[in-house]
Protein backbone atom coordinates (compact mmCIF):
# COMPACT_ATOMS: atom_id res chain seq x y z
CA UNK A 1 0.00 0.00 0.00
CA UNK A 2 2.00 2.97 -1.03
CA UNK A 3 1.47 6.67 -1.08
CA UNK A 4 -1.51 8.46 -2.42
CA UNK A 5 -3.16 10.13 -5.35
CA UNK A 6 -5.77 12.84 -5.32
CA UNK A 7 -8.15 11.00 -7.66
CA UNK A 8 -10.68 10.32 -4.93
CA UNK A 9 -11.12 13.99 -4.19
CA UNK A 10 -12.13 14.56 -7.80
CA UNK A 11 -14.25 11.42 -8.07
CA UNK A 12 -16.28 11.82 -4.90
CA UNK A 13 -15.96 15.50 -4.15
CA UNK A 14 -13.99 15.00 -0.93
CA UNK A 15 -10.55 15.91 0.28
CA UNK A 16 -9.19 12.43 0.83
CA UNK A 17 -6.33 10.85 -1.10
CA UNK A 18 -6.61 7.40 -2.67
CA UNK A 19 -4.16 4.76 -1.57
CA UNK A 20 -2.15 3.88 -4.63
CA UNK A 21 0.63 1.39 -5.26
CA UNK A 22 3.97 2.92 -6.18
CA UNK A 23 5.99 -0.28 -5.78
CA UNK A 24 5.50 -3.42 -7.86
CA UNK A 25 3.79 -6.22 -5.93
CA UNK A 26 6.02 -8.98 -4.63
CA UNK A 27 5.69 -12.09 -6.76
CA UNK A 28 4.28 -15.08 -4.96
CA UNK A 29 6.85 -17.76 -4.30
CA UNK A 30 5.96 -21.42 -4.08
CA UNK A 31 5.28 -22.59 -0.55
CA UNK A 32 5.17 -25.98 1.07
CA UNK A 33 1.51 -26.03 2.05
CA UNK A 34 0.66 -27.50 5.43
CA UNK A 35 -2.92 -28.13 4.30
CA UNK A 36 -5.21 -27.40 1.35
CA UNK A 37 -7.91 -24.78 2.04
CA UNK A 38 -11.26 -25.48 0.39
CA UNK A 39 -14.12 -23.38 -0.85
CA UNK A 40 -17.41 -24.25 0.88
CA UNK A 41 -19.83 -22.16 -1.19
CA UNK A 42 -19.99 -19.04 -3.33
CA UNK A 43 -22.71 -16.65 -4.44
CA UNK A 44 -23.19 -13.33 -6.18
CA UNK A 45 -23.52 -10.36 -3.87
CA UNK A 46 -24.52 -8.13 -6.79
CA UNK A 47 -22.77 -5.54 -8.95
CA UNK A 48 -19.01 -5.12 -9.16
CA UNK A 49 -17.24 -2.06 -7.78
CA UNK A 50 -16.11 -0.51 -11.03
CA UNK A 51 -14.70 2.56 -9.29
CA UNK A 52 -12.22 0.55 -7.24
CA UNK A 53 -12.70 3.03 -4.40
CA UNK A 54 -14.72 1.03 -1.88
CA UNK A 55 -13.74 -1.58 0.66
CA UNK A 56 -16.70 -3.93 0.92
CA UNK A 57 -16.83 -6.90 3.27
CA UNK A 58 -19.71 -9.04 4.52
CA UNK A 59 -21.30 -8.76 7.96
CA UNK A 60 -21.54 -12.08 9.81
CA UNK A 61 -24.01 -12.63 12.66
CA UNK A 62 -26.54 -15.15 13.95
CA UNK A 63 -25.85 -17.73 11.25
CA UNK A 64 -26.17 -15.25 8.39
CA UNK A 65 -23.67 -13.64 6.04
CA UNK A 66 -24.92 -10.28 4.78
CA UNK A 67 -23.33 -8.50 1.82
CA UNK A 68 -24.11 -5.29 -0.05
CA UNK A 69 -23.16 -4.23 -3.55
CA UNK A 70 -22.24 -0.75 -4.79
CA UNK A 71 -25.82 0.00 -5.92
CA UNK A 72 -27.40 -0.80 -2.57
CA UNK A 73 -28.60 -4.36 -3.01
CA UNK A 74 -28.39 -6.16 0.34
CA UNK A 75 -28.32 -9.98 0.36
CA UNK A 76 -28.34 -12.37 3.31
CA UNK A 77 -27.10 -15.94 2.95
CA UNK A 78 -27.14 -18.94 5.25
CA UNK A 79 -23.61 -19.11 6.66
CA UNK A 80 -23.40 -22.90 6.40
CA UNK A 81 -24.98 -23.63 3.03
CA UNK A 82 -24.90 -20.32 1.16
CA UNK A 83 -28.66 -20.45 0.57
CA UNK A 84 -30.15 -17.01 -0.07
CA UNK A 85 -32.38 -16.05 2.88
CA UNK A 86 -33.49 -12.61 1.78
CA UNK A 87 -32.62 -9.73 -0.55
CA UNK A 88 -33.55 -6.04 -0.32
CA UNK A 89 -32.77 -2.76 -2.10
CA UNK A 90 -31.96 0.23 0.13
CA UNK A 91 -32.39 2.70 -2.72
CA UNK A 92 -29.00 4.40 -2.68
CA UNK A 93 -25.39 3.85 -3.76
CA UNK A 94 -23.28 2.65 -0.85
CA UNK A 95 -20.04 4.01 0.55
CA UNK A 96 -19.23 2.26 3.82
CA UNK A 97 -20.45 -1.24 3.17
CA UNK A 98 -22.55 -3.19 5.64
CA UNK A 99 -22.30 -3.38 9.42
CA UNK A 100 -24.68 -4.04 12.25
CA UNK A 101 -25.39 -5.49 15.68
CA UNK A 102 -28.40 -5.90 17.98
CA UNK A 103 -30.34 -7.72 15.28
CA UNK A 104 -29.81 -4.90 12.79
CA UNK A 105 -28.07 -4.62 9.43
CA UNK A 106 -26.71 -1.11 8.78
CA UNK A 107 -25.91 0.27 5.33
CA UNK A 108 -24.43 3.72 4.67
CA UNK A 109 -24.63 5.70 1.43
CA UNK A 110 -22.62 8.15 -0.62
CA UNK A 111 -24.92 11.06 0.20
CA UNK A 112 -24.91 10.46 3.95
CA UNK A 113 -27.83 8.01 4.06
CA UNK A 114 -27.95 5.36 6.78
CA UNK A 115 -30.50 2.53 6.58
CA UNK A 116 -31.30 -0.10 9.21
CA UNK A 117 -32.82 -3.46 8.26
CA UNK A 118 -33.94 -6.43 10.34
CA UNK A 119 -31.14 -9.01 10.32
CA UNK A 120 -33.53 -11.96 10.34
CA UNK A 121 -35.85 -10.82 7.55
CA UNK A 122 -34.37 -7.78 5.79
CA UNK A 123 -37.44 -5.71 6.61
CA UNK A 124 -36.68 -1.96 6.83
CA UNK A 125 -36.53 -0.52 10.35
CA UNK A 126 -35.55 3.09 9.71
CA UNK A 127 -33.62 5.39 7.41
CA UNK A 128 -31.98 8.73 8.22
CA UNK A 129 -29.87 11.35 6.49
CA UNK A 130 -26.71 11.79 8.55
CA UNK A 131 -25.05 14.43 6.40
CA UNK A 132 -21.75 12.53 6.68
CA UNK A 133 -20.14 10.33 4.06
CA UNK A 134 -18.62 7.26 5.73
CA UNK A 135 -16.22 4.70 4.28
CA UNK A 136 -16.44 2.30 7.23
CA UNK A 137 -19.57 0.43 8.31
CA UNK A 138 -21.70 1.70 11.16
CA UNK A 139 -21.80 -0.42 14.32
CA UNK A 140 -24.63 -1.14 16.76
CA UNK A 141 -24.60 -2.09 20.43
CA UNK A 142 -25.86 -1.06 23.86
CA UNK A 143 -28.95 0.50 22.25
CA UNK A 144 -26.87 2.82 20.09
CA UNK A 145 -25.53 3.09 16.53
CA UNK A 146 -22.15 4.78 15.96
CA UNK A 147 -20.74 6.05 12.67
CA UNK A 148 -17.51 7.87 11.77
CA UNK A 149 -17.87 10.36 8.92
CA UNK A 150 -15.30 11.57 6.43
CA UNK A 151 -16.00 15.13 7.60
CA UNK A 152 -14.46 14.38 11.01
CA UNK A 153 -17.76 13.69 12.75
CA UNK A 154 -18.58 10.89 15.15
CA UNK A 155 -22.35 10.34 15.18
CA UNK A 156 -24.27 8.39 17.81
CA UNK A 157 -27.90 7.47 17.09
CA UNK A 158 -30.70 5.65 18.88
CA UNK A 159 -30.70 2.08 17.54
CA UNK A 160 -34.49 1.86 17.87
CA UNK A 161 -35.38 4.67 15.48
CA UNK A 162 -32.21 6.31 14.13
CA UNK A 163 -32.72 9.52 16.12
CA UNK A 164 -29.49 11.49 16.50
CA UNK A 165 -28.49 11.61 20.17
CA UNK A 166 -25.18 13.44 19.98
CA UNK A 167 -22.19 14.15 17.73
CA UNK A 168 -18.65 15.42 17.96
CA UNK A 169 -16.43 16.79 15.19
CA UNK A 170 -12.65 16.70 15.03
CA UNK A 171 -10.47 18.75 12.64
CA UNK A 172 -9.87 17.19 9.21
CA UNK A 173 -6.46 17.79 7.59
CA UNK A 174 -6.26 19.09 4.01
CA UNK A 175 -5.26 15.61 2.80
CA UNK A 176 -6.09 12.24 4.34
CA UNK A 177 -6.31 8.60 3.39
CA UNK A 178 -9.38 7.20 1.70
CA UNK A 179 -11.31 5.55 4.50
CA UNK A 180 -12.47 5.91 8.07
CA UNK A 181 -12.27 3.54 10.99
CA UNK A 182 -15.22 1.90 12.68
CA UNK A 183 -15.91 3.23 16.18
CA UNK A 184 -15.39 0.83 19.07
CA UNK A 185 -18.76 0.66 20.82
CA UNK A 186 -18.79 -0.48 24.47
CA UNK A 187 -21.54 -0.76 27.08
CA UNK A 188 -20.97 2.75 28.41
CA UNK A 189 -18.46 4.36 26.07
CA UNK A 190 -17.52 4.77 22.41
CA UNK A 191 -13.94 5.15 21.18
CA UNK A 192 -13.01 6.51 17.77
CA UNK A 193 -9.89 7.38 15.80
CA UNK A 194 -9.69 10.48 13.63
CA UNK A 195 -7.80 11.74 10.60
CA UNK A 196 -5.72 14.20 12.66
CA UNK A 197 -4.03 11.34 14.55
CA UNK A 198 -6.23 11.58 17.66
CA UNK A 199 -8.00 8.79 19.51
CA UNK A 200 -10.93 9.94 21.64
CA UNK A 201 -13.21 8.20 24.15
CA UNK A 202 -16.71 9.45 24.99
CA UNK A 203 -19.44 8.61 27.46
CA UNK A 204 -22.00 6.75 25.38
CA UNK A 205 -25.00 8.29 27.13
CA UNK A 206 -24.27 11.95 26.44
CA UNK A 207 -21.06 12.32 24.42
CA UNK A 208 -19.01 13.73 27.30
CA UNK A 209 -15.37 13.41 26.32
CA UNK A 210 -13.45 11.05 28.61
CA UNK A 211 -10.00 11.45 27.08
CA UNK A 212 -8.15 12.29 23.86
CA UNK A 213 -4.69 10.97 22.99
CA UNK A 214 -2.40 11.52 20.05
CA UNK A 215 -1.61 8.22 18.36
CA UNK A 216 0.46 10.20 15.86
CA UNK A 217 1.62 13.78 15.34
CA UNK A 218 2.05 15.26 11.85
CA UNK A 219 5.65 15.50 10.66
CA UNK A 220 7.29 16.79 7.51
CA UNK A 221 6.65 19.67 5.17
CA UNK A 222 4.26 18.28 2.57
CA UNK A 223 0.63 17.38 3.20
CA UNK A 224 1.39 13.77 2.20
CA UNK A 225 4.18 13.53 4.78
CA UNK A 226 1.88 14.98 7.44
CA UNK A 227 -0.95 12.46 7.05
CA UNK A 228 -1.53 10.62 10.34
CA UNK A 229 -4.97 9.03 9.96
CA UNK A 230 -6.24 6.58 12.57
CA UNK A 231 -8.13 4.44 10.07
CA UNK A 232 -7.56 1.22 12.00
CA UNK A 233 -10.45 0.33 14.31
CA UNK A 234 -9.26 0.34 17.98
CA UNK A 235 -9.15 -2.90 19.96
CA UNK A 236 -9.87 -3.39 23.67
CA UNK A 237 -8.66 -6.41 25.65
CA UNK A 238 -8.61 -6.83 29.44
CA UNK A 239 -8.66 -3.10 30.09
CA UNK A 240 -5.99 -2.21 27.52
CA UNK A 241 -6.81 -0.24 24.39
CA UNK A 242 -4.71 -0.72 21.25
CA UNK A 243 -4.63 1.74 18.34
CA UNK A 244 -2.61 2.19 15.13
CA UNK A 245 -2.06 5.27 12.97
CA UNK A 246 -0.74 5.80 9.47
CA UNK A 247 2.79 7.28 9.61
CA UNK A 248 2.46 7.20 13.37
CA UNK A 249 2.55 4.66 16.16
CA UNK A 250 1.07 1.48 17.52
CA UNK A 251 0.08 2.25 21.12
CA UNK A 252 -1.25 0.40 24.15
CA UNK A 253 -3.31 2.52 26.54
CA UNK A 254 -4.70 1.79 29.99
CA UNK A 255 -8.40 2.42 29.35
CA UNK A 256 -9.11 3.31 32.99
CA UNK A 257 -6.39 5.94 33.37
CA UNK A 258 -5.73 6.93 29.73
CA UNK A 259 -2.02 6.39 30.35
CA UNK A 260 0.16 5.07 27.55
CA UNK A 261 1.65 1.72 28.54
CA UNK A 262 3.91 1.41 25.51
CA UNK A 263 4.26 2.81 22.02
CA UNK A 264 6.33 2.01 18.96
CA UNK A 265 6.66 3.67 15.60
CA UNK A 266 4.61 1.89 12.94
CA UNK A 267 2.51 2.87 9.95
CA UNK A 268 -0.72 1.14 9.04
CA UNK A 269 -4.36 1.74 8.14
CA UNK A 270 -5.93 -1.74 8.30
CA UNK A 271 -7.76 -3.17 11.29
CA UNK A 272 -5.84 -5.05 13.95
CA UNK A 273 -6.48 -8.62 15.07
CA UNK A 274 -5.57 -10.33 18.32
CA UNK A 275 -5.34 -13.46 20.37
CA UNK A 276 -4.55 -13.68 24.07
CA UNK A 277 -0.88 -12.80 23.82
CA UNK A 278 -0.32 -10.96 20.53
CA UNK A 279 -1.56 -8.27 18.19
CA UNK A 280 -1.48 -8.94 14.47
CA UNK A 281 -1.35 -6.20 11.87
CA UNK A 282 -0.55 -5.36 8.27
CA UNK A 283 1.68 -2.32 7.92
CA UNK A 284 1.47 0.27 5.15
CA UNK A 285 3.91 -1.70 2.95
CA UNK A 286 2.02 -4.97 3.24
CA UNK A 287 4.23 -6.66 5.82
CA UNK A 288 2.24 -8.85 8.21
CA UNK A 289 3.46 -8.59 11.80
CA UNK A 290 2.90 -9.99 15.27
CA UNK A 291 3.54 -7.80 18.32
CA UNK A 292 3.65 -8.79 21.98
CA UNK A 293 0.69 -7.24 23.81
CA UNK A 294 2.57 -6.68 27.04
CA UNK A 295 5.65 -4.94 25.65
CA UNK A 296 5.02 -3.93 22.05
CA UNK A 297 8.07 -5.91 20.92
CA UNK A 298 8.03 -7.64 17.56
CA UNK A 299 7.42 -11.37 17.64
CA UNK A 300 7.76 -11.88 13.88
CA UNK A 301 7.44 -10.10 10.53
CA UNK A 302 6.47 -11.71 7.22
CA UNK A 303 7.71 -9.71 4.19
CA UNK A 304 6.69 -12.15 1.45
CA UNK A 305 3.53 -10.17 0.59
CA UNK A 306 4.92 -6.64 0.32
CA UNK A 307 3.05 -4.20 -1.95
CA UNK A 308 0.31 -6.72 -2.76
CA UNK A 309 -2.47 -4.62 -1.27
CA UNK A 310 -2.66 -6.93 1.72
CA UNK A 311 -5.77 -6.64 3.89
CA UNK A 312 -5.87 -6.51 7.64
CA UNK A 313 -5.50 -9.91 9.34
CA UNK A 314 -8.05 -12.31 10.78
CA UNK A 315 -7.07 -14.83 13.46
CA UNK A 316 -8.65 -18.28 13.40
CA UNK A 317 -7.58 -21.71 14.67
CA UNK A 318 -4.03 -20.63 15.54
CA UNK A 319 -3.48 -19.03 12.14
CA UNK A 320 -3.44 -15.52 10.70
CA UNK A 321 -5.28 -15.03 7.39
CA UNK A 322 -4.97 -12.06 5.03
CA UNK A 323 -6.24 -11.33 1.52
CA UNK A 324 -4.64 -9.40 -1.31
CA UNK A 325 -5.57 -7.36 -4.37
CA UNK A 326 -5.21 -10.34 -6.72
CA UNK A 327 -7.90 -12.30 -4.85
CA UNK A 328 -5.62 -14.61 -2.86
CA UNK A 329 -6.00 -15.63 0.76
CA UNK A 330 -2.80 -16.42 2.65
CA UNK A 331 -2.60 -18.48 5.85
CA UNK A 332 0.30 -17.72 8.21
CA UNK A 333 1.36 -19.41 11.41
CA UNK A 334 0.41 -17.26 14.41
CA UNK A 335 3.48 -18.64 16.17
CA UNK A 336 6.21 -17.60 13.75
CA UNK A 337 4.63 -16.08 10.63
CA UNK A 338 5.46 -18.95 8.28
CA UNK A 339 3.26 -19.14 5.18
CA UNK A 340 1.15 -22.27 5.58
CA UNK A 341 -1.32 -22.28 2.71
CA UNK A 342 -2.81 -20.22 -0.11
CA UNK A 343 -6.12 -20.12 -1.98
CA UNK A 344 -7.52 -17.83 -4.65
CA UNK A 345 -11.29 -17.81 -3.97
CA UNK A 346 -12.00 -14.80 -6.23
CA UNK A 347 -10.35 -13.37 -9.34
CA UNK A 348 -10.69 -9.75 -8.23
CA UNK A 349 -9.26 -7.72 -5.36
CA UNK A 350 -9.97 -8.51 -1.74
CA UNK A 351 -9.99 -5.15 0.00
CA UNK A 352 -11.02 -5.97 3.58
CA UNK A 353 -9.96 -8.52 6.17
CA UNK A 354 -11.76 -11.87 5.91
CA UNK A 355 -14.72 -12.20 8.25
CA UNK A 356 -15.14 -15.38 10.27
CA UNK A 357 -17.58 -17.23 12.49
CA UNK A 358 -14.84 -19.57 13.69
CA UNK A 359 -15.82 -22.31 11.24
CA UNK A 360 -15.58 -20.51 7.92
CA UNK A 361 -13.98 -17.41 6.42
CA UNK A 362 -16.12 -15.10 4.28
CA UNK A 363 -14.68 -12.76 1.66
CA UNK A 364 -16.20 -10.44 -0.93
CA UNK A 365 -14.28 -9.67 -4.10
CA UNK A 366 -14.40 -6.36 -5.87
CA UNK A 367 -16.31 -8.14 -8.66
CA UNK A 368 -19.20 -8.81 -6.25
CA UNK A 369 -18.43 -12.47 -5.65
CA UNK A 370 -19.03 -13.70 -2.09
CA UNK A 371 -17.17 -16.87 -1.05
CA UNK A 372 -17.13 -19.00 2.09
CA UNK A 373 -13.90 -20.89 2.78
CA UNK A 374 -13.19 -23.49 5.42
CA UNK A 375 -11.34 -21.63 8.19
CA UNK A 376 -9.74 -24.61 9.88
CA UNK A 377 -6.90 -26.86 8.86
CA UNK A 378 -8.03 -30.50 8.71
CA UNK A 379 -6.96 -32.56 11.71
CA UNK A 380 -4.49 -35.39 11.25
CA UNK A 381 -6.01 -38.88 11.34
Amino acid sequence: MGLLALALAVALGGCSGKRDHVEPPTKLADIQSSFTPREVWSASAGSADGSGLLSLAPFVAEGLVVAVDVRGQVSAFDATSGTLRWRREVGFAVSGGVGGGMGLVLVSGRKGELAALELATGEPRWRVETGSLAYAPAVAGAGRVALRGLDGRLLVLDAANGERLWADTRPVPPLSLQGTSRPLLLEDAVIAGFDNGELSAYALANGRKLFTLNVALPKGRSEVERMVDVDSTPLLDRGVLYALAYQGRLVAIDAATAQTLWARELSGFSDLAQDRGALYLTDARGAVMAVDKRSGKSLWTQDALLHRGVTGPTVVDGMVVVGDREGYLHWLSAEDGRLLARLRPVSSALTAAPRTDGERLYVQGRDGRLVAVSARAPTSP
